[in-house]
């Protein structure tokens, strides 16, 4: 199989203005530990660069290219954890143990408290044969970070490899309490009654997967309820009808700005770009109206206007200050900072949690609410 090469180098410029943003958005990296989230020290805009690439790397399985690319982001910022973990998991893979367990080494003498170190140093050692050394680690990580559920997944397949049966189907059911309705907590339980011998566990673990599945079909057969003012805009967006959008906007007085967003938002693209630099011609200032911009040039891939529009969101024409960007914009562009550099760079964007925006609860601002959460809480950054 052919390998991509490396992104060119107008992609990594683009990249450093995109880490560059996220810096002047907020100056120190955000992580969430605990459930709580932290303030800790900035990445470098180069190290943030480099680690997108190794990331795009390892994603496509190019685990050299990847090692090169995180090796090199960790010279540029020898302290952080992230990277030090990253360099762990992929000299794991190619099979490097001993250099692995150095990097993670690394990792906790940077952080001791850092979850994701210790988590993926037990896949590595699970990988390796040493499920007892994996066991201790995989238990510090869910100790640490005990929401994220690929712990106590892991911490299950584990236990099972060890022979412990009961004692992972206890750990999975505690999983369960809280996420009733996890197909992946449900699977690993109906796993590890098949190998105990379990068949009543085993039966229900698999008549609550047929009920989810057939959950999931209702869902999607459901009658569609009564459309407000801006369900009937998002329908005009999709079906490429920006005029009529605009139209509903001004009825549900909604900012131009926000068609432009919610365009992105839908991935309409064409749509999203044209509004936005409509309103961008009007109003400079206007942050949503960027981040419109931003989104729309990351889905085609058109990372010179993607540049630009990161410079304007750092530093909007005229020096004036910049109108902050609307809840749905500010969760749209912490998507794009993470598919393009990382958690800790979406994090940096959005700070820590507040209350609800007014506005911010219609569907399609929930749903990219609950994808963003759902993106940042599942990331270790985990290898795919």
């Amino acid at each position: 199989m052919r390998v991509a090469p490396p992104p060119p180098a107008a992609r990594l410029a683009a990249l450093a203005a995109l880490a560059l943003t996220a810096a002047c958005g907020a100056p120190k990296v955000a992580r969430s530990v605990d459930g709580q989230i932290l303030m800790g020290r900035q990445i470098s805009a180069r190290a943030y660069a480099l680690y997108a690439i190794g990331a795009e790397a390892e994603a496509r399985g190019d685990l050299e290219t990847a090692l090169e690319a995180y090796e090199l982001a960790e010279d540029s910022d020898p302290e952080s954890a992230d990277i030090w973990t990253r360099v762990g998991s992929v000299r794991c893979r190619l099979g490097r143990r001993e250099a692995a367990d150095d990097a993670f080494d690394r990792a906790r003498a940077i952080d001791p408290d850092y979850a994701p170190a210790h988590l993926e140093q037990a896949r590595c050692d699970l990988a390796a044969g040493r499920p007892a050394a994996a066991l201790g680690r995989v238990e510090r990580a869910v100790l640490l970070d005990p929401d994220r559920d690929d712990g106590v997944l892991l911490r299950a397949e584990i236990l099972r490899r060890l022979g412990r049966s009961e004692d992972a189907r206890l750990s999975l059911r505690a999983l369960l309490v809280r996420h009733p309705f996890s197909a992946d907590a449900w699977r690993a339980l109906h796993a590890v009654a098949l190998e105990a011998g379990d068949r009543p566990a085993a039966e229900e673990a698999a008549r609550r997967l047929r009920e989810l599945a057939a959950r999931r079909t209702a869902a999607s057969e459901r009658p569609a309820a009564p459309r407000g003012p801006l369900a009937e805009l998002d329908d005009a967006l999709v079906h490429g009808q920006l005029r009529r959008a605009r139209r509903l906007a001004r009825d549900a007085d909604l900012p131009p700005a926000e068609v432009a967003v919610r365009a992105a938002a839908l991935g309409r693209v064409g749509e999203a770009r044209e509004q936005a630099e409509l309103v961008s011609a009007a109003d400079p200032s206007s942050a949503s109206a960027l981040v419109a911009l931003a989104v729309a040039a990351d889905l085609s891939g058109d990372l010179e206007a993607l540049a630009r529009a990161c410079d304007a969101l750092q530093a909007p024409a005229g020096g004036g200050a910049a109108v902050p960007p609307s809840q749905l914009a500010r969760l749209l562009f912490a998507e794009l900072l993470f598919r393009r550099i990382g958690r800790d760079a979406a994090l940096a964007w959005l700070g820590p949690p507040g209350p609800p925006a007014p506005g911010a609860r219609d569907p399609l601002s929930r749903e990219v609410e609950r994808r963003v959460h759902r993106e940042l809480a599942g990331a270790a950054p985990a290898a795919p």
